[in-house]
């Protein structure tokens, strides 16, 4: 696309109007030019009352294809387009060379003045194309990047700023490159700025991409935050979903203590009914109220599991409005959930000892490279 204002002396531009306005009502041609004296003295009137900038301008779109019938597609879509825009397109075809060879940086000299119309500035320059430098956004979250031509530091809100105008609908984000393109600096460089302005950060990584960054965050706050969890043999992730330090358990901490029991008794094929989830929820509320009522008995998952097993299922036996196994089969969970239980194969998952309370943790890491292959630890 090319743009072209000619910026001459506004009065230089007037004078030639005019002096046509004066000729034209002495020789009394208003009725027959009545028209063209109209938009003349609108436009001198508009110039003078406002002191307006008047300018020649000119824009066109330079199209081109080597297929005939592709070039007329070319040629509908962009006449279509400029429709919308309230535009009248007319499609060049006399001095078209003269007018790519003017568009040329330093050849506007050679520009044919009769492709302009007269019109201001502020017009004029609603049909540039909005290009600029680079500008750090006003909201008040984002990250830190550099602008590439100069260097210079902007802050750019990548998240909630396009969300309130509309130009996405959720906070996702697609990092697609190639094998070292930058796609692991680039997020350590947004998980960093981002926990540095109060953002909880859990990730689960393969590759150990992020134990540097980990273990930057947990030198800087003195080992108050900053938990990197990884798997081998000797040493197991494990955790312990029912520890506070203060006891307080919110809706959605008891949410997501109840989805994950729910994880790990269904399968994905498996359909999850509203008893059966309301149910595990009532127990897990249950069980709460019961560690926080006994400090004595330890919070964990074995602790739970003899509270599921023996107390919550014989209160379930004695209710006036039984549930029925089809709704809900507690000895089927028990039995699925056995592995997790004390001398079962994962009886350190959920059964941590170092007591580490990961909702007061902002920084935590999750690295399963070695069991990504092992759909039940992976889970």
């Amino acid at each position: 696309m090319s743009r072209l204002l000619v910026t001459n002396k506004s009065f230089e531009l007037l004078e030639p109007y005019e002096g046509k306005l004066s000729r034209t009502v002495l020789r009394g041609e208003s009725s027959r030019k009545g028209a063209d004296l109209l938009d003349i003295d609108q436009y001198l009137n508009e110039a003078h009352s406002f002191g307006l900038q008047s300018v020649r301008a000119h824009f066109n779109v330079l199209a081109w294809s080597d297929d005939v019938q592709e070039l007329r597609h070319i040629r509908n879509d962009v006449g279509s387009q400029l429709a919308l825009m309230e535009c009248r397109p007319r499609h060049n075809t006399v001095d078209a060379a003269t007018l790519y060879w003017a568009g040329m940086p330093g050849n506007a000299g050679d520009f044919p003045a009769e492709e302009s119309f007269y019109t201001f500035i502020e017009p004029a320059v609603c049909f540039f194309t909005e290009e600029t430098n680079y500008k750090s956004s006003s909201s008040p979250f984002g990250i830190k990047l550099c602008d590439r031509v100069s260097g210079r530091p902007l802050h750019l809100d990548i998240s909630d700023e396009p969300m309130k105008k509309g130009i996405i609908t959720n906070r996702n984000k697609f990092v697609l490159g190639g094998s070292g393109s930058g796609k692991s600096f680039f997020m350590n460089h947004l998980v960093r700025q981002y926990w540095e302005q109060g953002t909880h950060v859990v990730l689960v990584d393969t590759g150990n991409s992020y134990q540097g960054l980990c273990e930057l965050i947990r030198r800087k706050t003195k080992g108050e935050d900053g938990v990197y969890f990884t798997y081998t043999e000797e040493h197991p992730i494990s955790f312990n979903p029912f520890y506070t330090d203060d006891y307080y358990f919110d809706v959605e901490k008891k949410d997501s203590i109840k989805t994950l029991l729910l994880t790990l008794w269904k399968t994905e094929d498996d359909k999850i009914t509203k008893t059966e989830s309301g149910e595990l929820g009532s127990a897990v509320n249950a069980y709460i109220e019961r560690i926080r009522a006994d400090r004595n008995i330890v919070p964990c998952f074995d602790s739970f599991y003899e509270y599921l097993r023996d107390d919550y299922r014989r209160e379930l036996e004695e209710r006036e409005i039984r549930v029925s196994r089809e709704d809900f089969n507690i000895d089927n969970m028990l039995i699925t959930l056995r592995q997790y239980y004390k001398g079962g194969r994962y009886d350190f998952l959920l059964n941590s000892r170092a007591n580490i309370d990961l909702l007061s943790k902002r920084f935590v890491v999750f690295e399963v490279d070695s069991i990504k292959g092992a759909p039940v630890k992976a889970a």
